[in-house]
């Protein structure tokens, strides 16, 4: 029996779902399956641990938001094929702690958004490659402490949204950005933000 092609399909949500296995399945490739899939969303799926490095040939992608994947370890060393990429999403992504050094091949990135992701304790060094980035979340990431030079590279670089802490390594960039910085008792204004 041939595996199932979604020629039609542009958005797929996995919400709450054990999808590690089929991820790590090697008779179900998602390339295949859904290879014009624009939009991919993980949430709550708390058995993921590392993304096939299949999810790379997806050629199409322009949204990936991995939320509240706690276990989730490891992004897949091709990510950075994904050239069409726009928005990438790892919140809440609680054992993540590096990213590939491919990541700086996202040419098309413009948000990025690794808020409460609290393992993480470097951006990539090559980060200012990524010459579209407009928009970084990076709210809660306690173990991060210093910002890589090549961040003064980020031209398109429009806004950012961190700590107290972090905002004053920002300042010593002095780059003319927008940097806010939410408190606990934050409103959901910053949405707006992040979608503009």
């Amino acid at each position: 029996m041939n595996p199932i092609q979604l020629k039609s399909l542009k958005k797929i949500s996995f919400f709450m779902c054990s999808i590690s296995q089929a991820f790590s399945n090697p008779s179900f490739q998602i390339s295949y399956a859904f290879p014009n899939v624009e939009e991919l969303n993980i949430d709550y799926c708390s058995d993921l641990v590392e993304l096939s490095g299949d999810l790379t040939d997806l050629i199409e992608l322009r949204k990936l938001s991995i939320t509240n994947c706690h276990n989730l370890s490891a992004l897949p060393e091709e990510i950075g094929k994904l050239i069409k990429l726009e928005v990438l999403k790892l919140k809440s992504c609680t054992d993540l702690v590096t990213f590939p050094a491919s990541i700086k091949n996202l040419d098309k990135l413009q948000v990025l958004d690794i808020s409460d992701s609290f393992s993480i304790k470097k951006l990539p060094e090559d980060i200012g490659e990524i010459s579209s980035l407009e928009k970084i979340n990076m709210r809660d990431c306690d173990r991060l402490k210093v910002l890589p030079s090549s961040v003064y590279d980020l031209k398109q670089l429009k806004g950012v949204i961190c700590d107290e802490e972090m905002k004053e390594l920002w300042e010593i960039f002095g780059l003319k950005i927008d940097i806010r910085v939410l408190k606990d008792d934050f409103n959901l204004d910053w949405l707006i933000w992040l979608s503009t």
